[in-house]
């Protein structure tokens, strides 16, 4: 099966990226976000919002995904928050403990006042 792709929007909020994926994050779109997660830190790209609004539901792919890329953006001196108003997820970074050590709030602006120095 040809990997199906989440629509990925990034823009340039002027010291930080914001990433915005539309569609579903699970197993067969989840490579999208990773690619384009990936390409932000080749770029140097030091810290990104990543905009969950758009996405309607969320696997444990989906939430892999950004669990790697807080990792990932981490290592390379970087940071990557969240912003997200969907109950569900929340829910589920609750659950998980994701929101322990992450910035999450419900808008951009907010979650980037929450990034590592």
């Amino acid at each position: 099966m040809a990997q199906q792709k989440v629509e990925i929007d990034i823009e340039d909020a002027g010291g930080y990226q914001i990433l915005r994926p539309s569609g579903d994050l699970d197993v067969y779109t989840v490579g999208s976000l990773r690619d384009a997660l990936a390409t932000l830190i080749e770029d140097k790209t030091p810290k990104v919002v990543v905009d969950l609004d758009g996405v309607p539901f969320m696997d444990s792919s989906g939430l892999g995904a950004l669990m790697g890329g807080v990792r990932r953006m981490r290592e390379a001196g970087g940071d990557l928050a969240i912003a997200c108003t969907r109950e569900q997820h929340l829910k589920l970074f609750t659950i998980t403990g994701f929101g322990e050590g992450v910035s999450i709030a419900p808008t951009v602006d907010e979650a980037a006042k929450g990034f590592r120095d």
